[in-house]
């Protein structure tokens, strides 16, 4: 549909809360996957089903009467409020989810995008409440809130004690007062340890810049009355030194009257995924044979390099280097002969150029090289030429004696070339100028 765009997907799917589109008739288009993991449904089962799907029984009737009003009346639309409540997982359990709706009108009808995060455990934790102390009835009524605050705090127990994240709270003077058994766990600190002592002791995450920020973050909820919402990454250290990448938030906590009584942060361990994210990111920009740098991360620092030059009034050049007869190891000693051969090529490069230097491999038995920074084109000479004289010495693999040449073709920056693509096409049109004149050379492009 025209709504749903390609290249829409990717943003969605990255937010860190749950988004479902839906049409002006309440019919499921579009879920991201936090959706799919919050409600445990798969796309198959809740794509065209009713939004009513993701609510208690004992609400789907009155949601449909609102959902109905709020698309044939534009004045029932508020933008950029949340809303409170109840829903249901695909197992039948319920929990409380905060949703702000957003309206687009289309040429397909109207759309609502609702953006939902769970909230169970900001719910979950009990708030002080106040009890009536005057009145013929107070010691009634006192007696039933007292039974009722008690359920309540049961239940809170139980859900805190239930969920996978970490909870931690403070008091208004920023000591822990509770942890629950995941935050234990995660943080290696027991709850009868850690309550009563000061949040930045128990609690040391640091960011990216190596600057602690829970303690600064739990104290701004708290002070400005704020909920904060917003995801952020870090790296938590446990009590034992150990140290694991998390996910946290936070938020203040009030009692019935609105007056704070401390604060809450909600914390994930997403060690797993982020070693998941590093390991899929360094697959996607390394050759597998190798262990190299491949085309995407060459042109990557490439353009670092160009920048860097520019900026230091430096020279940039690229060595493109094809092996000579190549094939025929392949076809005469096995490709797995070949393959390693390759390998031994890969390790002989990196140790002819400086660490700052790339050596990448562009497939098959082709490698280019970027020597980044250099003072003069001589320098980029200089290395080709230490490379023909390495690649002279034998390779033995499985028994087997092997000596193999190569062509190199030279491109420099910023002689005749402007931009990254433009130096790879001079470095591979000189390396053809070096096949043709016989191999085990190199020529430079002019």
């Amino acid at each position: 549909m025209a709504l749903i765009r390609d290249n829409a997907y990717e943003l969605l799917d990255s937010a860190p809360d749950a988004m479902i589109i839906a049409d002006a008739s309440g019919a499921i288009v579009y879920v991201n996957h936090q959706a799919l993991v919050l409600f445990g449904f798969t796309c198959a089962e809740i794509i065209g089903k009713r939004l009513e799907i993701l609510l208690p029984e004992r609400f789907r009737r009155t949601h449909t009467g609102l959902r109905t009003a709020y698309a044939r009346n534009p004045r029932l639309r508020p933008m950029g409020e949340n809303l409170e409540l109840y829903a249901q997982h695909r197992d039948g359990s319920e929990f409380r989810v905060e949703i702000r709706l957003s309206a687009l009108q289309t040429d397909d009808g109207l759309f609502t995008t609702s953006t939902i995060r769970d909230v169970t455990a900001r719910e979950a934790l009990p708030l002080k409440a106040t009890l009536p102390t005057q009145g013929p009835r107070a010691g009634a009524q006192r007696a039933h809130q007292e039974a009722r605050m008690a359920e309540a705090r049961e239940h809170a127990q139980g859900t805190l004690s239930s969920i996978s994240d970490a909870v931690i709270s403070t008091d208004l003077a920023d000591n822990v007062s509770y942890l629950n058994p995941v935050a234990e766990r995660m943080t290696g600190w027991s709850r009868a340890d850690a309550t009563g002592r000061p949040l930045q002791e128990v609690l040391v995450i640091m960011d990216d810049s190596g600057r602690q920020t829970g303690l600064t973050s739990m104290k701004a909820a708290t002070e400005q009355h704020h909920v904060g919402h917003r995801l952020m990454d870090g790296i938590l250290t446990r009590r034992d030194g150990a140290e694991l990448a998390v996910e946290h938030s936070q938020t203040s906590m009030q009692d019935d009257q609105g007056e704070n009584i401390g604060a809450v942060m909600v914390l994930r361990d997403v060690s797993v995924t982020r070693a998941t994210t590093q390991k899929l990111a360094y697959a996607v920009q390394h050759d597998a044979l190798t262990g190299l740098p491949n085309r995407i991360l060459l042109e990557s620092r490439l353009t670092q390099a160009f920048e860097l030059a520019a900026r230091h009034h430096q020279a940039v050049a690229v060595l493109f280097l094809d092996l000579d007869g190549f094939k025929l190891v392949n076809d005469t000693l096995g490709h797995l002969v070949g393959d390693r051969l390759l390998q031994s090529v890969a390790s002989l490069l990196q140790r002819c150029v400086r660490s700052a230097d790339t050596v990448s491999r562009f497939g098959g038995d082709e490698f280019a090289i970027l020597l980044s920074e250099i003072s003069h084109s001589a320098d980029a000479v200089i290395v080709a030429q230490k490379i023909l004289g390495a690649l002279g010495m034998q390779h033995v693999i499985d028994q087997h004696r092997v000596v193999v040449t190569a062509s190199i073709g030279i491109g420099l920056y910023p002689d005749g070339c402007t931009d990254p693509h433009t130096l790879l096409r001079h470095a591979d049109g000189a390396m053809f100028r070096a096949k043709r004149h016989g191999g085990n050379t190199y020529q430079v492009w002019n």
